[in-house]
């Protein structure tokens, strides 16, 4: 997966693997995923500069730009700069979140939504981006779900009212309620699929890349991440039970209603039916 000191390339994370695709990882949580490597173009300049001047978004996308840079004192160490020096990291113009800086024994991480600088020893490499990209696969779903929630809030405002009252404009609401409660339902499904391995990376990953994993996870602040949103959508999950609940007792006595009109006019119509059948007789 790494060519060496000042490697340069994007990892896409498609849902299905093309001819010639260079699978670096596959993911089955929270839907069957593949880490595929991708060539950026030779840009002279830092990796931040190169996914500018192209245009792409991997930051707001299904991408990974990484950049492997040689350790200090290496003969190719003056290829590139180190991560912590890299401002196109830490001041991205597309207000994504801020960067992530890990340095330990001679690995050095910057870290972001979309973009990765690693210095590391050449041989420690490719272990190591192995736990990168499982942990920006991971953080991206769950990223997800909290912009999701986040874009969720307006529409729970607008259906508020449901869980308290229902009046019969709302039932013409109910599709529309309907899909914004399988939504939910979707997140949490999401949720509980990636929340495992957003506790503790891969075992399967080296010792080392775990370790790189933890560090990941714990400057990322996902166990915070993961007890908000677990609550969040306990907020979204209890008012539209309520509200379906509402609207179900609504329709069905607003059917037993209906259901008593159709009697009574069913029962006035046998007593109109009598009187008829007992003038007539008298009239005989």
């Amino acid at each position: 997966m790494v060519d060496g000191p000042g490697s340069e390339f994007r990892v896409r994370f498609d849902e299905e693997v093309a001819d010639g695709d260079v699978v670096v990882m596959a993911f089955k949580d929270p839907a069957p995923r593949y880490a595929v490597r991708a060539n950026i173009p030779d840009i002279p300049g830092s990796p931040a500069t190169a996914i500018r001047d192209e245009g792409a978004d991997a930051a707001c996308g299904d991408a990974l730009d990484v950049a492997v840079l040689p350790l200090p004192g290496t003969p190719a160490e003056g290829m590139r700069r180190g991560p912590a020096e890299w401002p196109e990291m830490a001041n991205d113009p597309r207000g994504t979140a801020p960067p992530i800086f890990v340095k330990y024994r001679g690995v050095e991480l910057m870290w972001r939504p979309g973009r990765a600088v690693l210095q590391c020893e050449p041989e420690q490499a490719e272990a190591l981006l192995a736990a990168v990209v499982e942990f920006t696969h991971y953080e991206r779903e769950l990223r997800r779900i909290e912009d999701e929630i986040a874009n969720g809030w307006a529409g729970l405002e607008q259906d508020k009212a449901l869980a308290f009252e229902v009046t019969a404009a709302d039932l013409g609401r109910s599709e529309t309620v309907g899909g914004r409660m399988g939504r939910v339902l979707q997140q949490r499904i999401r949720y509980a699929r990636i929340e495992p391995h957003l506790y503790q990376p891969d075992t399967q990953l080296t010792a080392a890349a775990q370790k790189l994993g933890d560090e990941l996870r714990d400057r990322g602040r996902i166990e915070g991440r993961l007890e908000t949103v677990d609550g969040q959508l306990e907020v979204f999950e209890h008012f539209y039970e309520m509200s379906s609940q509402r609207m179900g007792e609504y329709r069905a006595a607003r059917e037993e209603h209906v259901l008593e009109w159709v009697i009574i006019a069913l029962l006035a119509a046998e007593a109109l039916l009598m009187l008829a059948q007992a003038v007539w007789r008298h009239g005989r």
